[in-house]
């Protein structure tokens, strides 16, 4: 490769990476503060994730009690489920406190995410809230970009497509927020592959390299949420699988996974999630006392599939995404389609290996939704979220692919061009019924979202625009995968053992 050839791919990269951060960043700005799921109890966390200052997280009335910033516990209020009404809510000045109860001050979940984003804290609620949902963009971005030069090329396939074809709806909005399964998410997302190609790294510096990110992906699971560290043991266990041998090599690089998952299970059992098996804390009322025990359990088993398409935006008992944001057609049934296309084109390729570690991904999703219902006595669409189940797709879905080598992944030009069109179709609708819906409320009408603004930040960009400009930045996101994966060889090597 001559060196003007080099230089052209190193800056086409960079652009593609540029444009992917500039769509996140959009997203960071798409909402106003407490838009995302429990987000009043996560912004109490996070004031008091560093603990007690002055200003910022004060001693409360008792032991679980801080006084905060009122403003982070009210600001959801008057939209909160109420899909009509804009985020141009009353609010109060952050020098206003409120004692609490409602935050992570008895350990129900893991402290490293509240920890990290207590560090950009500020007297300016609006600005401190945009700049952690940057950090956690930024996170997510440098992972990936770091985890596609170090992976072995036959694997890239993996990560561009199963990541392309699973990033909208939920991804876009959970990735670019101040809610602990960010950091499930972008666990889930870099883990078990970076596991991957640290086994089969050919160089030491590949695999050193490998290994720090796998390592970074485990800290964030056990550092987020119960069930984010649940599912990293998963992905370790089952890469482990896929790769595991008796060899005296082997055995010796198996040594930082086993680590890895002592960690992954001492956060698990350390959390305090993990007492109530439900990743939640959200309490719903049960269901009919006349329901019998084995009628409840077919109802639930007759719904579940709803849970598994609602991580795609798919209403869930006809309840919305977050907040009353629902998700129209657009958004989830292309990406459905695509992600169980991919799903039965992997399964052409099967061994025992990759056999057993898919069935234990489905029976995962199968039983732990059920579990969470049955012991609650709850039906699907209470109190059990999609968003719980939203990291195991991923690693399903991309895992699905294993058995395809190169950049393509088995895939044809049309199949790559469908894949992207339909993600960038998702994350713009999706980001535009966002807008809409905090900008003035579902109730309004009409393309232009600049017209009759009832609740805007404080900038001079509007909200048509920021929409514009991350549509464009998808784009060309979704652009590079294509051409990546079109101006690769056209003969992709043949497909080795996963």
């Amino acid at each position: 490769m001559s060196r003007d050839a080099g230089l052209v791919r190193v800056l086409a990269f960079g652009a593609v990476v540029l444009a992917l951060l500039g769509a996140f960043v959009t997203w960071s700005v798409s909402s106003p503060v407490a838009s995302s799921a429990d987000e009043d109890f996560h912004l109490a966390s996070i004031w008091c994730g560093d603990g007690l200052r002055d200003g910022y997280c004060e001693e409360g009335s008792s032991d679980v009690h801080r006084t905060v910033p009122r403003q982070l516990l009210t600001a959801n209020q008057c939209f909160d489920n109420q899909p009509e009404q804009s985020a141009a809510c009353p609010g109060y000045p952050s020098s206003v406190m409120m004692d609490t109860d409602r935050g992570n001050f008895a350990g129900v979940y893991p402290q490293g995410f509240y920890a990290v984003m207590g560090l950009l804290v500020s007297a300016d609620i609006s600005a401190s809230v945009i700049a952690m949902r940057v950090l956690n963009s930024l996170l997510y971005v440098v992972m990936m970009s770091a985890l596609f030069l170090l992976i072995p090329a036959r694997r890239r396939g993996l990560l561009v497509w199963g990541s392309l074809a699973t990033m909208a709806p939920f991804g876009m909005f959970l990735i670019p927020s101040v809610n602990p399964s960010s950091w499930g998410v972008i666990s889930a997302s870099t883990l078990w592959i970076a596991l991957l190609g640290y086994y089969e790294a050919r160089t030491t510096t590949r695999r050193i390299g490998l290994a720090v990110l796998a390592c970074a992906a485990v800290l964030m699971a056990v550092g987020s949420r119960a069930d984010a560290a649940a599912y990293a043991v998963v992905a370790i266990g089952l890469v482990s699988l896929l790769k595991g041998d008796l060899s005296r090599p082997f055995l010796r690089m198996a040594m930082l996974p086993a680590v890895l998952a002592v960690v992954a299970v001492i956060g698990f059992l350390s959390a305090g999630q993990a007492n109530s098996i439900n990743p939640g804390f959200e309490i719903t009322a049960p269901t009919e006392d006349n329901q019998t025990w084995i009628s409840l359990l077919w109802d639930n088993l007759l719904r579940l599939p709803e849970l598994w398409a609602g991580a795609f935006g798919a209403p869930v008992a006809g309840r919305a995404l977050w907040l009353g944001t629902v998700a129209p057609g657009i958004v989830w049934v292309p990406v459905v389609l695509v992600v169980g296309g991919l799903v039965f084109f992997g399964l052409r390729r099967l061994d025992w290996r990759k056999s057993i570690s898919l069935a234990a991904i489905a029976l995962l999703l199968t039983a732990l939704p059920m579990i969470w219902l049955m012991r609650d006595q709850i039906l699907v669409g209470q109190g059990v979220q999609a968003r719980y189940l939203y990291p195991l797709i991923i690693v399903f879905v991309t895992m699905s692919l294993v058995g395809y080598d190169g950049v393509r992944a088995g895939l044809t030009r049309l199949q790559m061009t469908l894949i992207a069109i339909v993600a960038l179709a998702a994350d713009a609708a999706i980001q535009w019924v966002t807008l809409r819906r905090f900008v003035t409320g579902l109730d309004a009408h009409g393309i232009n979202l600049n017209a009759g603004a009832e609740w805007w930040w404080d900038v001079p960009i509007g909200p048509m625009h920021v929409w514009l400009i991350g549509a464009f930045c998808f784009a060309g996101f979704c652009v590079g995968c294509v051409l990546y994966g079109v101006l690769s060889r056209s003969q992709e090597p043949e497909p080795a053992r996963p």
